[in-house]
């Protein structure tokens, strides 16, 4: 059995920032309370296209690795800040984050996407993006 490949990794930047010191806080509770979403489209060939929106961080944070773990129905997806860890800006941004994963078999997967810290620990009673997948390779 082949392991969960992922490629196709790209990161978007930050797409909006807030703070609490600068933004008004309408605007900064309206920001720091979106949900991070996932969407996953599954293309002919039987790649799954995973695409995480609104993850907040720090503005500092130049983008994410994503890292897979695919076991037993689950699929555990690990965002990585990347950057310096000891520079902190005053403000968060929205950051987007898409990338494939392939050599997944037909069945449903119970997706949890954690952010973690810098060297990549996180806690696992708190995922950003929790949810169940049901995959079926070759079917659009």
């Amino acid at each position: 059995m082949e392991q969960v490949r992922m490629s196709d990794v790209v990161n978007s930047g930050c797409t909006s920032s807030f703070s609490v010191t600068e933004s008004r806080p309408e605007y900064y509770k309206a920001e720091k309370e979106k949900p991070t979403q996932m969407s996953v489209s599954v293309d002919a060939k039987g790649v799954a296209h995973f695409q995480v929106t609104d993850l907040q961080a720090n503005c500092a944070v130049n983008g994410f690795s994503p890292q897979v773990h695919a076991q037993d129905g689950e699929i555990r997806i690990v965002l990585i800040p990347l950057g310096d860890s000891t520079i902190e800006a005053d403000c968060m941004c929205n950051y987007n984050v898409s990338f494939n994963l392939s050599n997944l078999f037909s069945g449903t997967y119970h997706v949890m996407v954690y952010r973690s810290d810098f060297s990549g620990k996180y806690d696992s009673a708190k995922p950003c993006y929790e949810g169940n997948m049901s995959f079926v390779p070759n079917k659009i």
